[in-house]
């Protein structure tokens, strides 16, 4: 993916991934991204971090005041999402996020089978293609197919 000149500043980062910059910087400081060389793909690590420290699964305790690191299953799915990136991201994939992991799944089939999956249990479902689509350098790249079409 391309990079900014120079890569790209953790506020660069936050503001395209619509989180605040402290979730970018504790990106950072728990091994989400590497703050001296990040990539434009790092926006959608960020914006998973985010959605991610934010969720609480029923019957667990998390200290709102009290600092933690990834939980297990919080590392399993940036680094299965970092897999993805971009090679396998299409459109529709998406990563159905559980307390013991996550599936990644593309297409409306590994989606059905996702949901029955995990159909008695809770899940957060974080649509990995949209965010790419909403990458700058994707966003300038539908822009102008757009254009080119007549839209």
């Amino acid at each position: 993916m391309s990079t900014a000149p120079g890569g790209w500043s953790l506020r660069a980062l936050a503001q395209e991934a619509h989180v605040l910059p402290k979730v970018a910087r504790d990106a950072a400081e728990e091994g989400v991204i590497d703050a001296q060389h990040t990539v434009e793909t790092d926006i959608v690590l960020v914006r998973l971090y985010g959605a991610l420290k934010r969720l609480v699964w029923p019957e667990e305790r998390r200290p709102a005041n009290k600092d933690q690191g990834l939980r297990v299953w919080e590392a399993i799915t940036i680094e299965t999402a970092r897999a993805a990136l971009p090679d396998e991201v299409q459109d529709d994939t998406g990563l159905f996020v559980h307390q013991t992991g996550c599936e990644l799944a593309t297409g409306p089939g590994p989606h059905c089978l996702a949901l029955f999956k995990l159909a008695d249990q809770p899940f957060y479902y974080a649509p990995l293609g949209l965010w790419f689509n909403q990458l700058p350098s994707r966003r300038l790249t539908t822009e102008e197919s757009q254009e080119k079409v007549g839209v």
